[in-house]
């Protein structure tokens, strides 16, 4: 790995031609770089909860601003032009602003492509400031913000299911007011306020987010979470987010496209790229979908459950909670095929019987990315993937080798290929540290 990561980040921003050119060298801009790309691991957005931007919500699923300027300090030619088809929280885009470099990437949640877009937008911080106080001020319940929205979980506000509900009353109607007043306020502010409203929600609920989806509090009963404790985890989420858009306002002008969508039909609509840096899901069976279904149902991005089922037919076949169409495979690698019937062999001992089509899919879906990527990168250039191993019944799914091979048949080849973190494996397995999370380079040729 070292061969590839051999520059330094003073060579990414001397060969960004914007940053260089924008008289920033020893400003703000310059200290995020640097100071976070010296003391963070690549791979994880582990000891980013201090860092602007990455602060306002905690997306545990991303990798590191290190792991983008390490891979753009090492390309043997400048980047004008970065792709990102799943983008997450961000992460990619944010580090290329802070570059000046242009971004363009592809997300398929739409609470997550507000996020991004609510990072990338500059707006009038003191207006938006005001305009919150006035909502804040003047906000009203109505009977409808009692309600839950047709085919929301009905554990969402009490009395719940079994007497178990993840918001009580008061929280979950200010919550439903705050939303609906947004509507009141320009729309890049409107965007802004239901991003920072979701970075709060799990705080003033019932649960938690763990692993694979949500689980109720130890004494959770005992919470007393008032409309008060919301506003006030409100208002310092609108401090910090201000406080970071003031202080980055100069950053060098370039352009930030997100697609919003499914990756697999989206990245028809971008021309092309210089490199694309990426992490899609690993073939772990998390639904995403349910992961965040908090911020989805009670933002309003999700309206009924046909807005539910749409979505998670949208995803990476990654998961067993959709049922997914069969379709016929362009995959071609030995190894893929030899875990298959592996997984079959051991199919009655599976948590989920669907789970070798699952894999099967899920590289059949990673194929279709890189089937666009021929078009979107020059021969010469590279695609770095971030992406981890699974293990289901003992059988191990070597998800970078099985990967490389399935992708040389459309023009890329692996120039580097090497372990970058150990993860745990699921309980069902010990949780012993035994899968590996990879970084892969293929060079376009």
């Amino acid at each position: 790995m070292n061969s590839f990561w051999s520059a330094t980040l003073e060579q990414t921003i001397k060969n960004s031609e914007k940053f260089s050119a924008s008289n920033l060298t020893s400003n703000d801009v310059t200290d995020w770089l640097l100071t976070y790309a010296e003391s963070s691991p690549t791979s994880s957005n582990q000891g980013t909860a201090k860092l602007p931007f990455q602060r306002w919500f905690h997306f545990k699923e991303a990798f590191s601003p290190k792991f983008v300027t390490d891979t753009l300090s090492s390309l043997p030619y400048q980047i004008n032009n970065c792709l990102d088809p799943f983008s997450g929280s961000g992460t990619t885009a944010v580090t290329c602003r802070m570059l000046g470099i242009n971004s363009e990437g592809v997300e398929v949640n739409p609470f997550l492509a507000d996020l991004i877009e609510a990072k990338l937008t500059n707006l009038p911080v003191s207006d938006f400031c005001s305009n919150y106080e006035k909502l804040i001020t003047n906000l009203n319940l109505e009977s409808t913000d009692f309600e839950l929205t047709h085919g929301m979980p009905l554990t969402l506000i009490e009395p719940g299911v079994k007497e178990k509900y993840v918001f009580n009353r008061e929280v979950f109607s200010t919550i439903k007011a705050i939303v609906r007043s947004s509507d009141s306020l320009p729309p890049d502010q409107a965007r802004l306020l239901k991003v920072l409203l979701g970075s709060v929600l799990v705080e003033n609920s019932n649960v938690i987010i763990n692993g694979k989806g949500r689980r109720y509090r130890r004494n959770w009963r005992d919470r007393n979470q008032t409309s008060q404790d919301l506003i006030e985890s409100l208002d310092a989420a609108i401090d910090m987010a201000a406080t970071d858009l003031t202080k980055f306002s100069g950053v060098p002008s370039s352009s930030h496209i997100i697609h919003r969508g499914d990756s697999r039909v989206a990245l028809s609509k971008v021309r092309s790229a210089d490199v694309a840096i990426f992490s899609p899901p690993y073939p772990n069976s998390f639904d995403y979908t349910d992961v965040y279904n908090l911020e989805l149902w009670m933002l309003g991005y999700l309206n009924s459950s046909q807005d539910n089922k749409n979505l998670r037919h949208s995803t990476l076949r990654s998961h067993v909670q959709t049922k997914w169409t069969l379709s016929e495979s362009n995959v071609q690698s030995p190894l893929l095929q030899d875990t298959l019937s592996e997984l079959i062999k051991h199919r009655s001992e599976l948590w989920n019987a669907n789970i070798p089509e699952m894999v099967g899919l899920y590289f059949e879906d990673l194929w279709s990315i890189f089937f666009q990527l021929k078009r979107i990168l020059q021969p010469g250039h590279h695609a770095v993937v971030a992406i981890g191993d699974s293990q289901y019944a003992g059988v191990h799914i070597d998800v970078g080798t099985i990967l490389a091979q399935s992708v040389e048949s459309l023009g890329f080849r692996v120039t580097e290929h090497g372990a970058i973190r150990s993860m745990r494996n699921s309980s069902q397995h010990g949780g012993r540290f035994e899968l590996a999370e990879h970084c892969l380079v293929f060079e376009r040729y």
